[in-house]
C-alpha cells in the first residue's frame, strides 16, 4: 500500500497514519500552532507552549513551538478521558513594523486554558489559542491559507487537538 500524495497545507495524514493511530490505543494527539504563515515549524518571534495534564494533574505532555509540526500522541490517555489543555504564548520578535494606523502590538505573555473530553475519533477536532491573529493560525491550520509573517500586532499560538471534544 503506498502513500497518498500530500494534500494542500496543512500536511494530509494518510489512512495508515490513523490506522496507526487506532491501533496505539490512545485517546487523541496533540500539535502546538503558531504564526500565521505557511511554514508551523518556523516560530518567526512566537514562542508558544502547551502542557497537557490528566484529570489528576498528571502531566502527559509539553510541547514548544518549532518542533517542526510534530503531532504527539497523548499516550496514556483512552478515549472518555479529560485532559486539561494549556497554551501559552507571546511575541519575542523585532517590533511592529506593519505601518498599520491601529497597529496595538500585544507583548505580554498570553495564557488560555480548557478541558477536553478524548474520544478516540480522528474526525473529532479542538482549536485554540492565544494572540491578536490567532484565529488566522487557526484558518491556516484548516486548510486555508494566508501568507502573513508574525508581528508583534500580528500573532497567534495554540493547539491543535484530534480525538477530542470541549468538555462541558
Amino acid at each position: 500500500m503506498g502513500r497518498r500524495k500530500p494534500g494542500k497545507y496543512p500536511f494530509d495524514y494518510t489512512a495508515g497514519d490513523d490506522r496507526r493511530f487506532l491501533d496505539s490505543g490512545v485517546g487523541g494527539t496533540v500539535r502546538v500552532l503558531h504564526g500565521p504563515g505557511r511554514g508551523m515549524g518556523m516560530t518567526e518571534g512566537v514562542v508558544c507552549r502547551v502542557e497537557v495534564t490528566t484529570a489528576d494533574d498528571g502531566v502527559l505532555d509539553v510541547s514548544h513551538a518549532g518542533k517542526l509540526g510534530k503531532e504527539h500522541r497523548l499516550r496514556g490517555t483512552a478515549p472518555g478521558d479529560r485532559i486539561g489543555v494549556e497554551v501559552t504564548g507571546r511575541f519575542d520578535g523585532d517590533d511592529c513594523d506593519c505601518g498599520s494606523a491601529d497597529c496595538a502590538p500585544v507583548l505580554d505573555e498570553l495564557t488560555s486554558a480548557c478541558v477536553v473530553q478524548l474520544t478516540g475519533d480522528l474526525d473529532d477536532v479542538v482549536r485554540f489559542g492565544v494572540g491578536p491573529a490567532w484565529a488566522k493560525v487557526e484558518a491556516i491550520d484548516a486548510g486555508e491559507y494566508d501568507d502573513a509573517v508574525p508581528t508583534a500586532c500580528h500573532w497567534g499560538a495554540g493547539v491543535r487537538i484530534r480525538g477530542g471534544t470541549l468538555a462541558l
